[in-house]
């Protein structure tokens, strides 16, 4: 595990390359020989990188400063209160874990730098939901379209994982068209707004 992590290293230490993105994908590769049900602490640099994902700096649903748990489903950031709620719908719906003292694989710590809070909400604002309340909460993670959203997060995750070492999600979102729903005849928006039609029908859900 440590000569993968600094032959790693050592590929990506040259001065100009240096960067946030780059540091962070060095930890993150590293994560891919951690026994899934080990785990490692949320690494440093990918920390300091989901933090700057738009939106994050608050949680998703209260809007309070600096969450510090997370949704792995969703890829959001979440305050303590507003993780016991998600704690609440299930882990079918809604996997929590805790920034700072759960263990984490490469898939979940990728899922929260391909997720992020601002790109969730605009989701679900597309599809008329606001999330203005407690019951409105519960009810949106719910919803056909929550389906469809951590659903579709999570094969773009494994498309990403597959892809090889990380490279940001501008350029994962620059350089990839997302995957095509199969099973309704609908047309729905992806995670990143891009609609996507299946069938005859132009209904949203």
């Amino acid at each position: 595990f440590l000569g993968t992590f600094q032959r790693i290293q050592t590929k990506m230490s040259c001065p100009q390359q240096d960067t946030l993105i780059q540091r962070a994908a060095v930890e993150l590769e590293s994560l891919r020989h951690v026994p899934k049900h080990d785990g490692v602490r949320f690494p440093r640099n990918c920390r300091r990188l989901l933090y700057e994902i738009p939106g994050n700096s608050n949680c998703v649903d209260c809007g309070s400063l600096n969450p510090d748990w997370a949704s792995v489903t969703y890829g959001i950031l979440l305050c303590v209160n507003c993780s016991g709620r998600h704690r609440s719908y299930g882990v079918h719906t809604s996997r929590v874990r805790s920034i700072t003292m759960d263990a984490w694989s490469h898939n979940q710590v990728l899922a929260l730098l391909e997720g992020g809070n601002q790109q969730m909400k605009r989701f679900f604002q597309r599809h008329q939901m606001n999330g203005e309340t407690a019951h409105a909460l519960d009810r949106q993670y719910r919803t056909k379209a929550a389906l469809f959203y951590r659903t579709h997060l999570d094969h773009h995750v494994a498309k990403v994982a597959d892809a090889g070492l990380y490279n940001g999600r501008e350029t994962v979102r620059n350089g990839s068209s997302p995957p095509r729903t199969s099973q309704s005849k609908t047309t729905t928006t992806t995670t990143t707004g891009k609609p996507i039609k299946n069938g005859s029908s132009t209904t949203k859900t």
